[in-house]
């Protein structure tokens, strides 16, 4: 069973966005969508990748670390752990947007062999620039990332 308020309750704390449990219930209802989540003991849920699994494509469309787990690996695990699945479930691609000055998000993305191949001006409400980033998948590629956690 999916933890909905937690799930939620990091989506708040990233986004700030008050309808959150609606929108994670309805996503949820969706046989196309993905949800994962990264879970540490006796701390309980601490991040979470969400996205469509659509032909041969999977696409990212939220991924959210509580503030207080940050830049301590949890992310780049799960994006991992996320790829592989996603790979195994028939994906030949990841894709995703970015905000332009979410550098650091850049950062993971550029790292785990994305590459920008669009810009969409003005996406957000904020009218801030959207980066979309895409990695291709191949089985060498998600080898590499399984062996660096053994099973995940």
């Amino acid at each position: 069973m999916v933890d909905v308020p937690a799930i939620a309750a990091i989506e708040r704390a990233c986004f700030g966005r008050d309808e959150a449990e609606d929108l994670i219930a309805a996503e949820l209802t969706r046989g196309w969508a993905r949800v994962w989540v990264a879970e540490l003991q006796a701390v309980g849920m601490v991040a979470f990748i969400d996205g469509w699994l659509v032909a041969d494509e999977f696409e990212v469309h939220f991924v959210a670390t509580l503030p207080e787990w940050q830049r301590k690996g949890l992310g780049t695990m799960l994006l991992d752990y996320v790829v592989f699945q996603a790979f195994s479930q028939g994906a030949r691609s990841v894709v995703l947007e970015v905000r332009r000055g979410n550098t650091a998000a850049q950062a993971l993305y550029r790292a785990r062999d994305f590459e920008i191949v669009a810009e969409r001006r003005g996406y957000y409400d904020d009218g801030e620039d959207a980066l979309v980033m895409r990695s291709p998948l191949e089985s060498s590629l998600v080898a590499a990332r399984r062996a660096a956690y053994g099973d995940f």
